[in-house]
């Protein structure tokens, strides 16, 4: 039980208002107001499970990725836009997962081996991937429900283009266009990551 008499606390074991500090750890990270050129005490530095879950799962989800891949090549050979349009979804599924989870294990590597906080360039570039790929994949997934609805409705497929690159233009364009915006307007230092 807490004596009533001992009220003080040590302010130095106070360490969630901590604004500048050159030996701030891992653990101190989310307390921290201002991140720029923060290092991680050498002794400290620890791999935290969010750190160790996220690079598993980026791994497993990049090797699954590649096997899809590979196996979709080695079915339907190399003629990529010959292919049924539901195979050729599977495959830029992969391709936008690929990609993603790629960014995101480089970042947690990055992070891990600099032992710095990086910095709202280095987060606006992260984050400007990040995002690109996300919104392609959702991108995709709405093209591939529309592509659904109207073969049900009409028993025909929709026409992209030749090489889809009507499809492409709508995954990748106006989602950098929107992401370009957002990073050079200071939108994107740490929000994206």
């Amino acid at each position: 039980m807490f004596n009533g008499n001992e009220t003080h606390l040590s302010s130095s074991h106070n360490q969630t208002n901590v604004s500048t500090s050159e030996n701030a750890t891992r653990v101190e990270y989310f307390n921290i107001t201002s991140r720029n050129d923060i290092e991680f005490h050498d002794d400290l530095k620890v791999w935290l499970p969010f750190d160790i879950v996220s690079i598993v799962l980026a791994t497993c989800s990049i090797s699954v990725c590649v096997l899809v891949i590979i196996f979709a090549f080695k079915k339907n050979g190399k003629a990529f836009f010959k292919w049924k349009r539901a195979q050729r979804f599977v495959v830029i599924t992969s391709v936008c997962d690929l990609l993603f989870y790629g960014v995101q294990f480089i970042f947690n590597i990055d992070t891990q081996i600099s032992g710095l906080v990086p910095s709202p360039v280095t987060c606006s570039i992260y984050g400007f991937f990040l995002l690109e790929f996300a919104y392609a994949q959702s991108n995709l997934s709405i093209i591939a429900a529309a592509t659904a609805c109207y073969y049900i409705l009409k028993q025909a497929e929709i026409d992209l283009g030749k090489y889809d690159w009507k499809m492409f233009s709508f995954m990748f364009v106006y989602p950098a266009i929107l992401l370009g915006t957002a990073s050079f307007n200071g939108g994107m230092a740490y929000n994206g990551v």
